[in-house]
């Protein structure tokens, strides 16, 4: 038979006192409300927060974010071109080996 820790008990008959009343607040309209609104405030304070920093780090100089986001994206792209081309230049050569150290 094994026994069961207090603090366990305790979470128990606390879990079963709590939980229907946290089940119906989640599937209010109040929490739904709550939750919409809280999420608007985080995202207009995000994007302001950013704007703000954005323009620190330009201030010294230096590139943001949303600059460092951006170069990865052209990146990535040239990196696409880059291997289409690759591919077309095997294709348009078929007996010429690549050249460099790849």
């Amino acid at each position: 038979m094994t026994h069961t820790p207090t603090w366990r008990r305790t979470y128990d008959v606390a879990e079963r006192v709590v939980a229907p009343h946290a089940e119906r607040w989640v599937r209010s309209g109040e929490f739904a409300r709550a939750t919409a609104l809280a999420l608007g405030v985080r995202r207009t304070v995000g994007r302001r927060l950013s704007g703000v920093t954005a323009a620190a780090w330009h201030l010294v100089n230096l590139p943001a974010q949303t600059d460092v986001q951006r170069l990865r994206v052209q990146i990535g792209a040239l990196d696409r071109d880059v291997r289409r081309l690759s591919l077309q230049l095997e294709q348009a050569n078929p007996g010429r080996e690549r050249s460099g150290g790849q």
